[in-house]
């Protein structure tokens, strides 16, 4: 449930960014459903996004234009969870959708979906097609289906605009967080890419879990892979951490991959009724551990970043013990280039300098017209 929960989430951010939703017909995409009708020769063709628990269709021959719907029995919403096309020869006899309204009211007995997915692997919607009769679906069918998503896919992609996306992500950034034992804060401001991720979150064993980590990819792609990054880090919360980093990057190698992209992120996990805490660094590092006193080390990791360790190198957990007034600083390489920063001793120093108000006076370095990198911050208190 949590992994639908958080894919679902992450669904209407990239969909809030893609900024189309309400936008009215639009002839990049009537086309597509205009010739995905002529193609196959049926009465309906949908493009539909689904988000926050509705249908919504963007683009349709032979229904309404704008539409949405409770997401709950439609096709289309079976089809957004699954990598691949989804066909229903004959929907009176899928006893999934035989009793649902597009059977019973509007007659609806064949269905053909493609998922939409963006450069992050986001599954965002469908392009489909309905008959009133049930009908054989062939191999070059879902070929062609599948060439012509691709077509609404790239569209789709066009219309992310780059300051949207930050935007959205940014709003992923959960608030500061205090529980007996323990306090955590931080802030992301993203340049134009938008490749860093940060996260933080009582887990349900009552562990405090921190993340930061990083996206470098081409163009937009950062900041939707960067979102991936961290949903899977989030779904995979209540697992040892180095099995948890094995499913992250058996899921995300594949993607950064393809998108020639490079994923780091560095992950605590701290028991605060004892101090104790683990972490891994997939190539992200450094981290700072400042002590009450304000004594500093530095956490360093040899691990590489995600998708290039080799599977037969084991990930490497760290352990500490973190006493009352004890605190951990993970950052990204664009809070080390600020003005007034500049390298991992000047911010051992700052952190040293600040032990209330650290993540503020870093927030306050930033530029105001925006940094030329990424600004990720956490910081991880034992009370």
């Amino acid at each position: 449930m949590t992994d639908q929960l958080d894919g679902a989430a992450r669904r209407t951010a990239v969909i809030e960014a893609l900024a189309v939703l309400g936008s009215g017909p639009e002839e990049r995409f009537d086309r597509i459903t205009r010739m995905t009708h002529e193609a196959f020769g049926v009465p309906l063709t949908f493009l539909n996004l689904v988000h926050a628990d509705l249908v919504t269709t963007q683009s349709t021959y032979g229904f309404q234009q704008g539409t949405s719907v409770p997401a709950t029995g439609q096709f289309c919403a079976t089809t957004v969870l699954t990598p691949g096309p989804m066909v229903v020869p004959d929907t009176l006899l899928d006893v999934r959708f035989a009793d649902t309204p597009a059977v019973t009211e509007y007659g609806v007995r064949f269905y053909a979906g493609a998922p939409l997915t963006m450069p992050d692997g986001t599954r965002v919607g469908t392009l489909c097609v309905m008959d009133a009769e049930p009908r054989v679906f062939s191999d070059e069918d879902l070929a062609l289906l599948g060439d012509l998503a691709r077509w609404a896919e790239r569209e789709l992609g066009h219309s992310i605009e780059q300051g949207r996306v930050r935007r959205v992500l940014t709003g992923l950034v959960p608030e500061p967080v205090t529980v007996p034992g323990a306090a955590v804060d931080g802030f992301i401001e993203p340049d134009e890419h938008g490749g860093d991720l940060v996260d933080w979150r009582v887990d349900a064993d009552g562990t405090v879990q921190a993340t930061v980590g990083t996206v470098a990819a081409a163009g937009r792609a950062s900041a939707l892979l960067a979102a991936s990054v961290r949903a899977a880090v989030v779904a995979r919360s209540d697992l040892p951490l180095r099995e948890a980093l094995a499913g992250l990057e058996a899921q995300l190698a594949p993607d950064l991959s393809a998108g020639a992209a490079v994923g780091s992120v560095l992950h605590v996990r701290l028991d605060p009724t004892t101090g104790h805490a683990e972490w891994v660094d997939a190539g992200h590092g450094p981290a700072l551990l400042v002590r009450a006193d304000a004594t500093t080390t530095t956490l360093w990791s040899s691990d590489l970043p995600i998708g290039l360790q080799p599977v037969t190198v084991p990930r490497t957990v760290g352990t500490l013990d973190l006493a009352p007034g004890d605190r951990l600083v993970l950052v990204t390489d664009g809070t080390l280039a600020l003005d007034g920063i500049g390298d991992v001793q000047a911010l051992a120093a700052l952190a040293a300098a600040h032990p209330e108000d650290l993540v503020a006076h870093i927030r306050s370095l930033v530029p105001a017209g925006g940094s030329a990198a990424d600004v990720a911050v956490v910081v991880l208190t034992r009370t």
